[in-house]
This record gives structure tokens, C-alpha cells and sequence, in this order.
């Protein structure tokens, strides 16, 4: 089966993984446990820390991605139901592994020529941001993986899935929109709330305009946007 199933026809698998996706996956993010990692980062600028918190965080991006794909397959459904054709990265590998190539010497030079030979504790841009070539080549790595198991469980799977159970658009853009904003923790205001409510939004109406088929370019922007962190001081 290629094409999405009929409103309501969701196999119990399936509302588990929405649940996963939109609940679960906020709500544990947000438990305190990255505030708990985070904090040496900041205090002592803890690089041991930094990396516990990078590996933390592709570990909830990783867990409920490969279980929609194991549902997916399970339920025969493509890759094409979620707006998604694998296929379409080796047609543009070229200029894809050019962006890659500049980014990586980026991560070779820029360390020497913000900092010299003394590294800093912690970047002055934000705290999550890389340090050294070897962190700044492995935020090129974790910004892809982030940009599609983002893309695909938040617009992809969760979009067509809502709109399919729900026939409305603005439920199926807004529900997980705002579960977008809790899996980058809990706001410290409104303002920071409004901003990653605005991004998912960003992304999940021309998802949604594009008649929820075309996935790849929000992914290279997403890409993009996290891979700049190789880019900062």
C-alpha cells in the first residue's frame, strides 16, 4: 500500500508512533534531564557535557524516527507517503557534497582563525555551538540527521497523518507545531515559544501547500540553518 489509508483506518501501531512523536517525545525532552546536561556546559564549559548533550539530543530524534519507519514498513507504506523520495538527494549529490565540502573546510579553518591555538570553554555565540574541528565536523553530521528525523516525523508522518484522521489542515499544521516547540525544551518566555511556534509554521504550511508531496528542500533548508552552528565564533 503506497498511499495514505483512510481517515480513521490507522492501525494501532500507528497512533502509537503519533503519540510518540507529538507527545512522548516533548514531554521527556522537556522531564529535565537536558536542563541537567546543559548546566556544566555553561557553569565550567564542560566539553565532555557538550557532547553528552549533542548525543542526548540525536537520541530523541533517533528513538521515535525509527520507530515510524518500522511502522511505516510494517503498514507497507513508501517513503512517498510522508512527502519523501530518497532518490532525490543522489540526483542533486553534487552540489549537496559541495555545500558539504565547504562546510568541512570551515570546521578546519575557522577554529585557528577565531582562536588561534588557545580554545575557548565554551563558544561565545551559544552554548551548544562547536569548539574544535572535530565538534564543528560532528554538528555538520548531527545537523542532517536532525533535518530529515525533524522534517519527517513533524511534517512529514505527523501533517499527513493528522490531516488524513482529522480532514483539516489547521489542526494537522498546528498540533504539531506546537509540540515542535517542547522538543527544544521548555520556554523560558513567551517570546521564545512564539519563535520556534513561527518556525514549525515556517516549515509545515508550504509542506502543506506543495500538497504534502515534496519534503527534500525543507530538509536542505533545515539543513542548512543547523549546519550555520560550524559557521559560529
Amino acid at each position: 500500500m503506497n498511499s495514505i489509508t483512510k481517515p480513521w483506518a490507522y492501525d494501532r501501531r500507528t497512533v502509537i508512533a503519533l503519540a510518540l512523536v507529538l507527545l512522548v517525545y516533548p514531554l521527556a525532552y522537556c522531564s529535565g534531564i537536558m536542563g541537567r546536561i546543559i548546566e556544566p556546559i555553561l557553569t565550567d564549559g564542560s566539553r565532555l557535557h557538550w557532547w553528552l548533550f549533542w548525543l542526548t539530543n540525536l537520541a530523541f530524534h533517533l528513538i521515535p524516527f525509527f520507530y515510524v519507519a518500522r511502522t511505516m514498513a510494517r503498514a507497507g507504506e513508501s517513503w512517498q507517503t510522508v512527502g519523501l523520495d530518497w532518490s532525490w538527494f543522489m540526483r542533486k549529490r553534487f552540489w549537496i557534497l559541495g555545500l558539504i565540502v565547504l562546510l568541512v573546510i570551515a570546521s578546519v579553518l575557522l577554529p585557528h582563525a577565531y582562536y588561534g591555538n588557545s580554545l575557548p570553554d565554551i563558544s561565545g555565540t551559544v552554548f551548544m555551538a562547536p569548539v574544535s574541528t572535530a565538534e564543528r565536523l560532528f554538528v555538520i553530521a548531527a545537523a542532517a540527521l536532525v533535518a530529515i528525523t525533524e522534517e519527517v516525523l513533524f511534517r512529514g508522518f505527523a501533517i499527513t497523518r493528522l490531516q488524513n484522521a482529522l480532514s483539516s489542515a489547521t489542526l494537522a499544521v498546528l498540533l504539531p507545531s506546537l509540540s515542535f516547540i517542547f522538543i527544544h525544551g521548555t520556554p523560558d518566555s513567551w517570546m521564545a515559544g512564539l519563535h520556534y511556534l513561527i518556525a514549525a509554521l515556517a516549515f509545515s504550511i508550504p509542506f502543506v501547500l506543495l500538497k504534502f508531496k515534496r519534503l527534500e528542500w525543507l530538509i536542505i533548508i533545515h539543513f542548512l540553518i543547523d549546519a550555520s552552528l560550524v559557521l559560529a565564533p
